[in-house]
């Protein structure tokens, strides 16, 4: 996810002189991006999130929501050929909370203590599917970008397999400004 943050981070930084008509949504284009995930763990029933944050530069606007909206394509090579998932966003480290365990290089934390930041989604083995990030909860992601870092993870029904790439088309961050 560091791309889709540096773009939002460039695309926030890009409108500056928008900042005076707080509570004008803005949408600002993102570049094609990708996540790529091999997990080794039992996934089922927990929201995965990678062991860092996404981090960037704290934004010098203040923002009040953002939500992001486009495609995703779900592909792997062992996996099933259908994925149902929810993303999760959170600005404070998984590191931190007693409903999180470690594991590898990944947190994996009891989805009752996390804000989702899509709907569930059904994904078709190399099918673009709609989706939209930040909703509900478009807080979430503004929250990691007034902050300077965020943790995006998934809750998958079932388990995630190795070599598993989510791949991000056609996004757009629609930004709501203090």
């Amino acid at each position: 996810m560091k791309g889709i943050a540096k773009l939002l981070l460039l695309g926030l930084l890009a409108v500056p002189v928008l900042s005076s008509c707080g509570g004008t949504p803005i949408s600002v284009p993102l570049s094609d991006f990708s996540i790529n995930i091999d997990v080794v763990a039992d996934t089922a029933g927990k929201v995965v999130y990678a062991e860092s944050p996404t981090e960037f530069q704290e934004s010098i606007l203040n923002v009040k929501s953002i939500t992001l909206s486009g495609k995703m394509t779900y592909t792997t090579t062992t996996g099933s050929d259908t994925l149902t998932l929810t993303f999760y966003g959170s600005a404070d480290d998984p590191a931190n909370r007693s409903s999180c365990t470690k594991i590898g290089s990944f947190y994996l934390c009891d989805p009752s203590g996390e804000k989702a930041i899509s709907s569930q989604g059904s994904f078709t083995k190399g099918v673009p599917t709609e989706i939209t990030l930040g909703s509900p909860n478009p807080d979430v992601l503004a929250d990691g970008i007034n902050n300077g870092r965020i943790w995006i993870g998934a809750l998958v029904e079932g388990s995630l397999s190795l070599n598993t790439t989510f791949e991000f088309t056609d996004m757009v961050a629609h930004v709501t400004l203090f």
